[in-house]
């Protein structure tokens, strides 16, 4: 599954206006059901919540992670945030998060998220990677740079799936 596929323009932050993680779950939430994916977020924003409290959605290094499964969605749903600022997420390394990547799985594919938040990761911790979304003006720079990655990592064979 590519990152081209599910992160695009109406499922790109940037800049999320969020200070907080509570905040920032919500504005996440609330972009997808301003978008249609979704009808109401208050019970997946309960178990994202409930979830977060013993597994911590962020991993360190200026990135956090959400999932959860939603019956209203039949594929992987996915809505990145980007904050230049920093969030305050609790992290572990005590560093502030600027992306946090949300993802919804239909009912029936409860780990779909997994190849995804892989691939993610692979993407977010290459090179100065970073520091070139943050330093980027708009969605259409992030997404290029998303889909100039994933080009490369193609044409390298590394991903063949």
């Amino acid at each position: 599954m590519k990152l081209v596929d599910k992160i695009k323009d109406n499922t790109l932050i940037f800049p999320i206006n969020s200070v907080d993680k509570s905040t920032t779950m919500q504005e996440l939430l609330n972009h997808i059901l301003d978008e249609g994916y979704l009808t109401a977020t208050t019970k997946l924003f309960s178990s994202i919540d409930n979830q977060d409290k013993t597994i911590g959605s962020a991993v360190g290094r200026g990135v956090a992670f959400h999932h959860s499964s939603s019956k209203e969605v039949n594929e992987m749903i996915a809505v990145l945030g980007v904050s230049p600022k920093g969030i305050d997420y609790e992290s572990p390394d005590m560093q502030r998060v600027h992306f946090v990547l949300l993802l919804l799985d239909p009912m029936n594919e409860p780990n779909l998220h997994r190849k995804f938040i892989h691939r993610f990761q692979k993407f977010i911790n290459e090179g100065d990677m970073k520091t070139k979304i943050l330093d980027s003006n708009s969605k259409k720079e992030i997404l290029d740079l998303i889909n100039e990655w994933e080009s490369e990592y193609l044409l390298d064979g590394i991903y063949n799936e």
